[in-house]
């Protein structure tokens, strides 16, 4: 069973937030062999097809796990590719879905994804009718906000005037935007990922109500670890990321900027040294995006912070690198 809770910031306050990875199909573009290079998800789908009664089913359950407990919860619903998609979930399976999360008080906000073409407006307004009373976010993976980036380090698929259309869509039905953003594709440097993310932000933010910053990983099978494994990639510094965050929060102090770093302190996840400190790194994004709180981020340690300065400043690419 693939759900569990964790510490996060529910509709802008500190809270619990349950994921709930749904037993869906997955991805399509992944099922006709265009799936994003960095993106391994869908090969967890399920290799039974599950009825929609059954993943409804799986919901009830999921929610057990919070059922009667004291909130604020989130109720952030993943499917491996899109909600919003009608082979992966029908209409009525998402309108069962939200009618009972309308009923659960300590759920204030939801989240689903989907991919900017699928996103249309009758499909988020029933939806959003459903739940009028809490903070529901459609969550877009726009990655970047370079359309040459997004086809050629990415293989996304869409550009970035889909994803304002998707936005544009989104929020007129009645949701909010969260806008999912990459830290470092394939073929950039260390300065030039920052550099990305920070002008995606800057070119996505009139379209955006939370930026959730996912900050690369490696997975297993794809293009990403291909290159990893010949040493021509590195995940990204964690002083990357808190840079990017700090400049982010900062600039949109009323904007909220999420990241959750996966595998921190791995050599397949985002790492400085590889020492105990990465970990602690790790830890310090998660309050603060708990807690929109600087201070967390403020007050770390410099440990390995001049060799990532030398590595930006200069412009190095991975493959220049030494040392890992």
């Amino acid at each position: 069973m693939t759900y569990w809770t964790s510490e996060d910031n529910v509709a802008g306050k500190p809270g619990t937030a349950l994921f709930i990875i749904l037993p869906t199909i997955g991805c399509y573009r992944f099922r006709i062999g265009k799936a994003c290079y960095m993106c391994a998800y869908p090969t967890s789908a399920p290799k039974t097809k599950w009825s929609q009664d059954a993943i409804v089913d799986y919901v009830r359950k999921a929610l057990k796990k919070i059922e009667g407990k004291k909130g604020p919860f989130a109720v952030r619903m993943f499917t491996s590719g899109s909600f919003l998609d009608n082979g992966e979930l029908k209409p009525e399976t998402r309108r069962k879905i939200f009618e009972i999360l309308s009923k659960m008080e300590n759920v204030e906000e939801i989240v689903i994804e989907s991919r900017s073409e699928l996103v249309r407006y009758d499909a988020v307004k029933e939806l959003a009718e459903i739940v009028p009373d809490k903070h529901f976010e459609v969550a877009i993976g726009l990655e970047t906000a370079n359309d040459d980036i997004a086809e050629i380090s990415i293989n996304k698929g869409n550009t970035f005037e889909d994803f304002v259309r998707a936005s544009e869509i989104t929020r007129k039905a009645g949701a909010k935007v969260k806008t999912y953003l990459l830290l470092k594709p394939i073929f950039l440097s260390e300065r030039d990922g920052i550099r990305d993310a920070k002008e995606s932000i800057l070119k996505a933010e009139p379209y955006t109500d939370t930026f959730s910053i996912n900050i690369t990983d490696i997975q297993k099978g794809t293009l990403y670890e291909r290159l990893w494994e010949k040493k021509e990639y590195r995940p990204p510094w964690l002083w990357s990321a808190v840079e990017v965050l700090i400049w982010a929060k900062k600039r949109f102090p009323d904007k909220r900027i999420l990241s959750d770093p996966v595998g921190a302190g791995s050599p397949r996840g985002p790492h400085n040294c590889l020492t105990d400190y990465d970990r602690t790194i790790g830890r310090a994004i998660k309050k603060f995006s708990a807690t929109q709180d600087l201070s967390y981020l403020k007050n770390l340690e410099p440990e390995c912070r001049e060799e990532w300065s030398y590595i930006v400043e200069n412009g190095l690419l991975d493959w220049q690198l030494l040392t890992w």
